[in-house]
């Protein structure tokens, strides 16, 4: 029995994955455990200086199945229709696998063809809406490259940060425990001079207790209403509480008080991208139906329809 190499293993592993819907990637699973227990030769390993690879092209012939060409383009799809952990294997291990999977695709294709099912309705239709959705999602890609364009964010950018204002933060600790009686003997301990980050390693209920209660910085939109006005009206160095919330109850010390600045473009930049992208989408959405004529038919079967997945069975010969 041959040994697969590790190359050709993660390959087929790729293969399996892209294959998954026509119900082969058992096969190309099993070639690959194969090759995995098997092993490699040192001589399968042996450095091997590669030949200048010709100039690639869209119409590149890449196999031909039965006198039928398979192209490089037809590649290039499968590949970004691939899931994302299989994109980041490395380009030598995806060709061979892909190509491995236009070519099988291409002999049940031609299988089917033979069989009379060349004009099957069914795959007009499947044709029909990938045809529809690349079209679509390339269209919808431009708008988006539009408004996500570097002068676009930086616009966007110069707009909201002359309404931004230094956003007031402060640095607190707090120690949280379950009912009001025992935080009030905290309490006293605390106004006695006993050390706040020992009585938060040792009542805390939270992860902050392992760090002395310490909650790092925080605006006032970041704590729930109650936690935030008591922290917000503290003096600094001035134990506050008991104070309920819905996670139990908090002794709250303010360690420090600062202006956080008005964040820089770069860091705003994944923020405005997505912004601009929802707010991109949605208009160009809006705009086309507003210019279109939608009719919505009255008459729609039972939900259930949507699950019939039997109504696109293929009629059998004689039917």
């Amino acid at each position: 029995m041959p040994i697969a190499r590790p190359r050709r293993a993660a390959a087929l592993a790729v293969a399996a994955a892209a294959l998954m819907p026509l119900g082969l990637a058992p096969a190309f699973a099993q070639d690959q455990t194969q090759g995995q227990t098997q092993g490699q030769t040192q001589s399968e390993t042996a450095a091997e200086t590669p030949a200048a690879a010709p100039e690639a092209s869209a119409e590149m012939v890449v196999a031909t199945v039965n006198g039928k060409p398979v192209t490089l383009a037809e590649v290039i799809i499968a590949r970004s229709s691939l899931p994302q952990q299989y994109q980041q294997l490395p380009d030598a291990q995806l060709m061979p696998a892909l190509i491995d999977q236009a070519v099988v695709q291409a002999l049940l294709a031609q299988q089917a063809e033979e069989a009379g099912r060349g004009d099957d309705k069914i795959a007009a239709l499947h044709a029909e809406i990938a045809r529809k959705s690349y079209l679509a999602e390339a269209e919808m890609a431009k708008v988006i490259g539009e408004a996500t364009s570097e002068e676009a964010l930086r616009a966007l950018y110069e707009e909201k940060s002359a309404e931004m204002e230094p956003t007031p933060e402060i640095r607190a600790s707090h120690i949280l425990v379950e009912d009001q009686a025992l935080a009030e003997e905290i309490k006293a301990e605390l106004d006695g001079g006993a050390d706040f980050a020992e009585l938060a390693q040792q009542h805390g209920t939270d992860g902050t207790k392992e760090r002395g209660g310490d909650l790092g910085w925080f605006d006032e939109g970041q704590m729930v209403p109650a936690f935030a006005e008591a922290a917000f009206g503290a003096e600094e160095g001035v134990v506050v509480g008991p104070v309920e919330t819905q996670f139990g109850w908090h002794l709250i010390l303010v360690t420090g008080q600062r202006e956080a600045p008005v964040p820089t473009f770069e860091e705003m930049r994944q923020e405005l991208a997505q912004e601009a992208a929802r707010t991109a989408a949605t208009q160009k959405i809006e705009e086309l139906r507003g210019a279109a004529d939608i009719q919505m038919s009255e008459e729609l079967p039972d939900a259930s329809a949507i699950r019939r997945d039997d109504l696109l069975s293929p009629a059998r010969p004689g039917q």
